[in-house]
């Protein structure tokens, strides 16, 4: 097979109905990189029998088939449009027959109102197979939260809106809608996520729970094809914002994309390559400015403003940031303090 350029093909694939994906409440970027990874099949199939089935597979590729992700409603006199993150039909049979239609909904941070937004997807869908048959197949909404904080918001609609205001005998009538279907990546261990995720979106869930627990990301070696690894470092560029998976991404541009590799063999190489640049930099850099102000506070200054530096550019710990500048032991719940009295 020749040797495709993976951006380019990206980029076809936006033409061709991405691109119509957006939605106010997250990035474009963010949005349409989730949609791309999570649109193939069987990276949409693994997630949910990693999370439903704990890895057990019993959705396969072939099952699932694309469906339309908008719907249209109309307020305040005027048309208005919501997009699902991801959306398929679950079929059986050689006939196909649908029996299912499942959505994926990503979240990066907590949202009181996930349940309102869950029912009104679901409603849509309802909606929708009225128009079309008198016979309607279930609706489901997965939702996966990728964040570090605590969801402390109900995920059951009654409980996070305000009935205090109705008489006690009007209350249970009002009918409740809940997210059955909740996945917070770092509930998982990493031998969980190791047994339940197949596909290359074992590198996204490793990410994350590695991450929200405070380490440095040590990628595993779990093959994948190379357009597979790409989308997935796409994925991880959007939703965390460090460049290292964007530039390790470009890496990948000229190799084929049916090629199988790891992240290991991506990333740590390369990451490598900028820890040592940021060290050269930040050593020069400390050198200089020390060299101007020669008093403890500017120095003290100049250090933590150069270690935050260092741990931007090469996404490191603070600790590895410190390892690799020299500071003594001693003198880190300084620093520490430093960084955090900057981070507000």
């Amino acid at each position: 097979m020749p040797k495709r350029n993976l951006h380019a093909k990206r980029g076809q694939r936006a033409k061709s109905g991405y691109s119509t994906y957006q939605r106010g409440r997250t990035h474009g970027s963010n949005d349409m990189a989730q949609k791309t990874l999570l649109g193939k099949n069987a990276i949409f199939a693994d997630v949910l029998n990693g999370f439903i089935f704990k890895g057990k597979q019993v959705i396969k590729a072939e099952m699932l088939q694309d469906t339309n992700t908008t719907s249209i409603y109309k307020a305040d006199g005027k048309i208005h449009s919501q997009d699902r993150d991801v959306a398929k039909l679950l079929t059986i049979g050689s006939k196909k027959v649908v029996i299912l239609l499942v959505g994926i909904e990503n979240q990066t941070r907590p949202d009181k109102n996930m349940a309102a937004r869950v029912m009104s997807y679901d409603a849509a869908a309802y909606r929708y197979q009225l128009t079309k048959s008198k016979e309607l197949y279930p609706v489901l909404t997965v939702v996966v939260y990728y964040g570090k904080e605590a969801w402390n918001y109900s995920r059951s609609l009654r409980e996070n809106i305000n009935m205090q205001v109705l008489p006690k005998e009007m209350r249970p009538l009002i009918s409740d809608y809940e997210i059955k279907a909740f996945f917070r990546i770092s509930d998982l261990s990493k031998q969980e996520i190791n047994n339940r995720f197949k596909s290359a979106f074992f590198y996204v869930a490793e990410y994350f729970v590695q991450t929200n627990a405070g380490e440095e990301y040590h990628p595993s070696a779990k093959d994948v094809t190379v357009e597979d690894l790409q989308l997935v470092l796409d994925m991880m560029n959007a939703m965390s914002g460090s460049q290292v998976f964007e530039e390790a991404a470009n890496t990948l541009n000229e190799r084929k994309e049916d090629e199988v590799t790891n992240m290991t063999k991506v990333l740590n190489p390369y990451t490598q390559v900028r820890v040592d640049r940021a060290i050269k930099e930040t050593t020069e850099r400390v050198t200089r400015e020390v060299t101007k102000e020669v008093s403890k506070e500017t120095t003290e200054k100049v250090t933590a403003r150069l270690l935050a530096h260092s741990i931007k550019s090469a996404s490191l710990t603070p600790d590895k940031a410190m390892d690799l500048l020299g500071i003594p032991e001693a003198e880190r719940p300084l620093y520490r303090k430093l960084l955090q009295k900057n981070s507000h």
